[in-house]
């Protein structure tokens, strides 16, 4: 009997659809023979149609790339035609079917297939648990996680990168300290997640005790990816001055040591939001592209720093010479500069002029700005506009 829990409905499913089903995938894979996930699929696709038998890299390869394209029918029929030839119960394209599945969201049937497995390594536990972490099921992610009989650290990282994106760093805090405990030496991935959790909770201690133990560790060479996570994390804990020497004794700057600091000091104080002009003007000398997060940056420190001409200069000019197209949040920050400066007519003109459906928080940038100069008549339209959306909203979760 096989190893593996099919479902009826696959079991029963017809052969695997003709190539001129699939005429996109068809047409793209210039290099049948290549070996590669694309010329795999290929490869099975062809065998398909002409009856042959399948190999299990052709299958495995098959899964993988129904996976990346998230072709459900496709990888659907494929797990069908897995089942018809037997080859179910190996562990190699049995992990490869529970990722499918995983990646698709379809974690139900991802979790059936894995309970059906009687042999299972530490890949396919890890592969259900990334399922259950990219999901933002915690819960369901945390019990897998204590039922595996060994965990390396890619499975800690999975959870712990669960918790950073359901909004809970004070989990990934805690499941960074049992992993000391246990003595899992953490790679550069388990770093940047509690570095960003050490961020997020404002835990500058242990921020500090981590960047101490990578210079111990690395030599007093970090490299950039950890530099920028450093530099984050202390700008986010008010230690600007020590991003601000990270960012100046780093040797390969990329565009997120420029977007890191850019934010930091847009965050900080009035004179140090004063600076992110001088700083984005030696970006632009040696170089460096900007790009969404660098106008953000822009337009928030102008906004607080209460330099709205500087503002409206910065969303004109940096959309029209590199390209960078403004999104809502940008269009946020101008009416926020707009009505602080008490120039609430403009603001008013620019929501109304948005090529984009403004958002609560536009509405919100200038309902502040009517209270603190007191103009009500416009603040009561903001606010309905934002009950509006808001109203909206729950409609639409319901």
């Amino acid at each position: 009997m096989s190893a593996m829990v099919a479902n009826p409905a696959l079991a029963a499913a017809p052969a695997p659809p003709p190539i001129c089903r699939h005429p996109q995938i068809f047409l793209t894979f210039k290099s049948p023979e290549a070996i590669t996930p694309q010329g795999n699929l290929h490869h099975y696709l062809r065998k398909a149609t002409s009856g042959q038998r399948h190999s299990k890299a052709a299958f495995i390869s098959a899964m993988k790339l129904c996976s990346s394209i998230l072709d459900i029918p496709l990888g659907r029929s494929i797990h069908a035609q897995i089942v018809k030839c037997g080859v179910g119960s190996d562990r190699f394209i049995a992990t490869s079917i529970v990722g499918f599945y995983s990646l698709c969201g379809l974690l139900t049937c991802a979790r059936q297939l894995f309970d059906g497995i009687h042999e299972r390594d530490a890949v396919l536990w890890t592969v259900m648990l990334v399922g259950y972490a990219e999901s933002g099921d915690i819960e369901a992610a945390r019990i897998l996680f204590d039922e595996m009989p060994e965990r390396d650290v890619i499975a800690w990282n999975a959870m712990l990168t669960c918790y950073l994106r359901s909004g809970f760093p004070a989990g990934a805090l805690n499941l960074f300290q049992e992993m000391q405990i246990d003595q899992i030496s953490p790679n550069e991935v388990t770093i940047i997640g509690a570095l960003s959790a050490c961020s997020q909770m404002g835990c500058l201690d242990l921020g500090m005790w981590i960047h101490a133990s990578i210079l111990k560790k690395m030599n007093n060479h970090c490299g950039t990816t950890l530099d920028n996570a450093l530099m984050n994390m202390y700008a986010k804990c008010a230690k600007l001055d020590v991003s601000l020497e990270i960012f100046l004794k780093q040797e390969n700057k990329n565009l997120e040591s420029w977007n890191t600091l850019l934010t930091g000091l847009a965050r900080s104080s009035w004179v140090c939001r004063k600076s992110s002009l001088s700083l984005f003007s030696q970006m632009m000398k040696i170089g460096v592209w900007p790009d969404r997060i660098s106008l953000l940056a822009l337009l928030m420190a102008c906004s607080h720093a209460g330099m709205t001409d500087d503002a409206l200069r910065c969303f004109i000019c940096v959309p029209k010479i590199y390209g960078v197209e403004p999104e809502t949040r940008h269009y946020g920050c101008l009416v926020d500069a707009l009505s602080r400066g008490g120039r609430l007519d403009e603001a008013r003109m620019l929501i109304e002029a948005m090529p984009l459906e403004p958002d609560a928080g536009v509405w919100g940038a200038l309902l502040g700005g009517c209270l603190a100069h007191r103009s009500y008549e416009l603040g009561i339209e903001a606010a309905k506009n934002i009950l509006e959306l808001e109203q909206g909203d729950e409609v639409g979760s319901n």
